[in-house]
């Protein structure tokens, strides 16, 4: 099931769950592999075009941007790699960040034989620098609901960074949290996808809803 959001000339919003990856791997779900059956044409002789744009970790939900034109493609392509696009995500830990509120700054490489992500808060080679901004929102019951926003985009970058801070995501033992929230599941969604629209030009804000197993309940 593909579980579209918003839709506009040549591009779709999808709110993809955890548990499947975005980009089509052989013959498992993903999100990619949906929307190729979704928008399958009847009779068509050629599968429909679906361009991805960016990503999410099989683990994270969230909106996910899908391109339906090889020139919405581009062009989004280029919105979001010279910042015109804005991404914000809720994050559930079980412990705290050293302030309500803040920015993490590190350096990340890629461990290619646990395929996880290497930091670091001095700069070394091969290493990219990773930085977000952060939000208490709500805390409850041991738990804490931050709104984070990217300012750059790394590999498992909200992941490796909170860990990093003392505080993994509710969910994630791959960064060390101590709690399971499901198969293939963390508390990590891309609450809010902002990008310009290609026929316009104009700012658009769509928001996915976190998911039903979402641990602490907020609006």
């Amino acid at each position: 099931m593909l579980n579209t959001l918003q839709e506009g000339p040549g591009w779709a919003v999808i709110n993809k769950p955890a548990g499947i990856a975005t980009e089509k791997h052989f013959t498992y779900d993903t999100l990619e592999g949906r929307a190729l059956e979704a928008w399958k044409r009847p009779g068509a002789k050629k599968p429909p075009f679906v361009g991805i744009v960016h990503r999410l970790d099989r683990v994270t939900s969230g909106a996910v941007i899908l391109a339906r034109r090889k020139s919405t493609l581009v062009f989004l392509n280029d919105a979001f790699a010279s910042g015109k696009t804005s991404k914000r995500y809720v994050a559930v830990t079980t412990k705290a960040l050293p302030e309500d509120s803040g920015r993490l700054h590190h350096y990340l490489s890629r461990n290619s034989t646990n395929k996880l992500a290497v930091t670091s808060t001095r700069p070394a080679a091969g290493m990219k620098e990773a930085i977000l901004e952060y939000r208490l929102t709500a805390s409850r019951d041991g738990l804490f609901v931050y709104e984070v926003s990217l300012l750059t985009g790394r590999f498992h970058q909200i992941r490796a960074q909170l860990a990093a801070a003392g505080a993994p995501v509710f969910g994630d033992v791959a960064y060390g949290s101590d709690r399971i929230l499901g198969d293939h599941r963390i508390a990590l969604h891309a609450r809010e996808l902002t990008f310009p629209d290609h026929a316009t030009g104009e700012a658009i804000t769509v928001q996915a809803p976190l998911p039903d197993y979402w641990p602490v309940k907020t609006t």
